[in-house]
């Protein structure tokens, strides 16, 4: 098990309670997020799991990814958009709140964007390239092999996050604890 923090995470939250902090949780296909997401979901008292993938696929027609141009990218990012607007709706209510998304330098900010004033604190999920494909194959391709390196070699470059997580040997419950613990 490796941790970084990044420069940013040393400090950068240090002042707010765990009541006011939103976590993202990212990481590339098939890193743990939401498996990972649910174990401590579960051992809070009010916890929402707002996941981009159940807003992403309420675009029926077209559905676009990213890397299928401009229309891809403006799904992307109104998506996040109502993300932002159910993660404060739970937040508002009092609730936790953690976020999975797969994240970019980019896409981050318009989290940052669309949440303003609020305390987020990024947590990233990376396992080694091959520890993730074989996690891939096991639940089944939703990618091509293209596009799965792409979202691996973003998630490498991202370099915005607060605590980054190889958790190639580490058990899912193990993970969730170390989130615990930091948050």
């Amino acid at each position: 098990m490796i941790l970084f923090l990044s420069q940013q995470g040393q400090s950068r939250h240090a002042y707010f309670k765990i009541d006011h902090i939103m976590m993202i949780l990212t990481g590339p296909t098939a890193a743990g997020k939401n498996t990972i997401s649910h174990i401590i979901a579960r051992s809070c008292s009010q916890c929402a799991v707002v996941d981009f993938d159940a807003i992403r696929n309420m675009f029926v027609n077209p559905h676009l990814t990213p890397w299928d141009g401009e229309e891809g990218k403006a799904q992307q990012y109104l998506g996040i958009q109502h993300v932002c607007k159910v993660a404060l709706g739970f937040k508002k209510a009092g609730w936790k709140v953690i976020i999975l998304d797969v994240l970019n330098n980019n896409t981050l900010q318009e989290y940052y964007r669309s949440l303003p004033g609020q305390a987020i604190r990024v947590v990233q999920l990376l396992p080694t390239f091959e520890e993730l494909n074989q996690r891939f194959l096991t639940r089944g391709r939703c990618l091509t092999d293209q596009q799965f390196r792409w979202v691996y070699e973003e998630q490498c470059n991202l370099t915005s996050y607060d605590l980054r997580i190889d958790n190639t040997d580490l058990a899912p419950l193990e993970a969730a604890k170390i989130i615990e613990n930091y948050l």
